[in-house]
């Protein structure tokens, strides 16, 4: 089938083709016959029922089942002589003619092709990697915490006002629209001030209460709160004040030490250092990749497919947290944020398709590929997060390519970071936490995305 090439205006490409009422007629006949050889009608026997009849009840069907294979078909045979890649979904219309009519059918076909990725120079970049040292006092902080979650709590004098820390014991119930809702009362129920526990807005409330006092605390349920019968109404609770603790801190010393499973203080403060590590490296490498990102887009250049920008802005809009405010006098401040925001979204669309249509032709070209191992070893991990639905999570898998696609993405992102940086070989930079907090700061300050 003849291809004619309508428009071609940067990466996008637009063609006619046309089926015609003969090739229609001759495939439609053809897979009816095939269907005849097994059907039975009642008066006629197996493989009998007169063609002419079979195109009375199954004509139509078929010839639109006949349109949709010849148009995938022709589609595919383009694309396969071509030698393009689209760069997402072509769209195809029906430009002229009726299926349900004895004509021929024109249809308009329309895609982006991938655009040609420039290879990049390396040599030139200059990159510092931080290595974090791990303080002594870090230790120590860490330390103090780990106390401070195995404290004791000691009754206050019988006068004393709670403060923040403290942990106060009460009775209480909840009230929605003056009735007792279910699942807000409960008896000798403690909670640390300050602990944010509870509905915001509570713990707060009961600062500077003293025993066998009766309080009403008056909050709101967060929007987002996990019992949705309950989110954004207004509640009250009557608290009766049963006792009144001081929290004290464990000891440090061997003992808390094995409380969280360590020989000793000496194997838990070498524990604390392995964990800080390990963090201070993964912070170190997110400013790394950041920093490449950007160099990457300053210097990385080629035509960008817009229908992948269209679609990057909707996935940005659609995770854009927060509703939009209808209010009168809100709506001139409104529009001015949209803008704004809308420009943003658009920086960053761009941004992500850049990197990310970058480093799939890095990946590519320098044969960087997701192992079936590394793949099975994060399947695993995804399905850890669904205790008792495991086998409906590797189902969901099988069924949907694009999951398997969201699994596999970031692995391949990461082995072609590695790559790229083992060509840069950033310079080894040591620096504390404090001062590589500054220069994490400045980093994304200056940043417009």
């Amino acid at each position: 089938m003849n291809f004619k090439e309508i428009e071609t205006k940067k990466l996008a490409r637009t063609y006619e083709f046309t089926l015609t009422k003969v090739d229609l007629d001759q495939e439609v006949e053809t897979k009816l016959e095939i269907a005849r050889a097994s059907f039975q009608m009642k008066g006629f026997r197996k493989g009998r029922t007169p063609l002419k009849l079979m195109k009375k009840m199954f004509g139509n069907s078929t010839k639109g089942e006949v349109v949709q294979d010849l148009v995938d078909g022709s589609i595919r045979e383009h694309l396969e002589k071509s030698g393009h890649k689209p760069a997402s979904r072509p769209s195809v219309d029906l430009k002229s003619g009726n299926i349900q009519e004895n004509v021929d059918l024109v249809f308009s076909f329309k895609y982006e092709i991938l655009p040609e990725i420039p290879k990049f120079d390396y040599d030139e970049i200059v990159l510092d990697r931080y290595n974090i040292k791990v303080e002594q006092t870090a230790i120590s902080t860490a330390l103090n915490e780990l106390a401070k979650s195995a404290s004791t709590f000691h009754a206050k004098s019988k006068n004393s006002q709670a403060q923040l820390g403290d942990q106060v014991v009460m009775d209480f119930k909840g009230f929605i629209d003056g009735k007792i809702f279910d699942g807000g009362s409960a008896d000798d129920y403690p909670v640390v001030l300050g602990s944010n526990s509870f509905i915001p807005g509570f713990e707060e409330q009961l600062v500077g209460c003293k025993v066998g006092k009766e309080i009403e605390v008056k909050v709101k349920f967060p929007k987002e709160y996990n019992a949705k019968h309950l989110a954004e109404k207004d509640a009250s609770f009557a608290c009766k004040i049963k006792s009144i603790n001081k929290a004290k801190p464990a000891v440090v010393n061997d003992e808390l030490a094995m409380k969280f499973s360590a020989k000793n203080l000496s194997e838990l403060k070498n524990s604390i250092k392995d964990r800080l590590t390990n963090e201070y490296t993964s912070f170190s490498k997110s400013l790394l990749k950041k920093d490449l990102m950007d160099v990457l887009e300053k210097n990385v250049k080629f035509e960008l497919p817009q229908s992948l920008v269209d679609a990057e802005i909707s996935q940005i809009a659609a995770s854009k947290p927060g509703s939009r405010d209808n209010q009168p006098e809100q709506k001139k401040v409104t529009n001015q944020k949209e803008k704004k925001v809308s420009t943003d979204q658009t920086k960053l669309a761009k941004r992500r398709v850049t990197l990310g249509l970058f480093f799939a032709e890095e990946g590519k070209r320098n044969g960087i590929e997701v192992s079936e191992k590394e793949y099975k070893d994060a399947v695993m991990e995804e399905v850890s997060k669904y205790p008792g639905k495991e086998q409906d999570f590797l189902k969901f898998l099988d069924d949907n390519p694009s999951a398997k696609e969201q699994i596999s993405a970031p692995i391949f992102e990461e082995k072609v970071f590695d790559f790229m940086i083992g060509l840069i070989k950033p310079k080894e930079k040591d620096i504390s936490l404090d001062q590589f907090k500054k220069k994490f700061d400045k980093s994304i300050g200056n940043s417009k995305l």
